[in-house]
């Protein structure tokens, strides 16, 4: 499973969401979070997950490929929606123990989980369509980023794959020392991460090392007086796309006002 994680790598195929200014995609990611965690409604959450659907096909981007990479996430996602099951008021559809499961609570998983895939899918898909470089111009630009801190948040979202590549490598070195980590209880399983932690840890240092040193050699300075190689401009595309997202932001207002 951990070499299937691929969130946070740019997948590189050409597509409308690929050629669209990075500016317009994180604004139109914020503005859909913003929308899906304002309230819950059925229109609401329909809109949503269309838009979410309609971006991913345009986007060429195989929905396995995204789904494959969030396995791990979903099921974490499951879990925290069940949970909700138990801790909502309401009326009783049965009880297991001193637990009773509810009909708003099973509603209310229903809402998180649907939630939280649609942001983690559209949080992705900005990262799958962007180029590290485009990624870095474009949270400079819209939250008026010094260039430091902007590189600093894009290389932290391009190390999460890198750093799972790194802990599959490590746990399969550790199987051949005879190292087990699916055996045993819980506890044993927390006991047997100590011979992956502490290499992890390390390599992790090496590979910033190794990343700063690169960095310096080519002179890199963040600052206002930085010139860009492929400055950042709109298009027609861009200007269309601002407008549906003026337009989604109605619809979704109303949809929470309505209903």
């Amino acid at each position: 499973m951990l070499k299937d994680i691929t969130v946070g790598q740019f997948y590189s195929v050409k597509s409308p969401i690929h050629e669209l200014d990075s500016r317009v995609k994180i604004r139109f990611v914020l503005v859909y979070i913003i929308l899906s965690l304002l309230d819950r409604n059925l229109y609401q959450f329909g809109l949503l997950s269309f838009v979410c659907l309609f971006a991913v096909f345009l986007s060429n981007v195989p929905i396995r490929h995204m789904l494959k990479g969030m396995r791990g996430i979903i099921l974490f996602i499951m879990l925290c929606s069940l949970i909700n099951s138990f801790t909502v008021y309401g009326e009783v559809i049965f009880s297991l123990g001193a637990l009773d499961i509810t009909v708003e609570g099973v509603l209310k998983s229903i809402y998180v989980f649907w939630r939280m895939i649609l942001i983690i899918l559209m949080a992705s898909l900005l990262m799958y369509t962007t180029t590290p470089t485009e990624l870095t111009d474009g949270l400079e630009k819209c939250f008026a980023l010094k260039g430091n801190v902007a590189m600093g948040i894009t290389i932290a979202l391009r190390f999460i794959p890198v750093l799972m590549e790194e802990l599959g490598r490590i746990m399969k070195a550790q199987e051949m020392r005879g190292a087990e980590f699916g055996k045993g209880g819980p506890i044993r399983r927390i006991k047997s991460l100590r011979t992956v932690i502490i290499p992890l840890f390390q390599n992790s240092i090496d590979r910033a090392k190794c990343l700063a040193e690169a960095m310096d050699s080519r002179c890199y300075s963040g600052g206002k007086n930085r010139t860009k190689l492929r400055p950042l401009r709109y298009t027609a595309i861009d200007g269309v796309v601002y407008i549906l997202l003026l337009v989604l932001l109605i619809v979704g207002i109303y949809f929470i006002i309505k209903f």
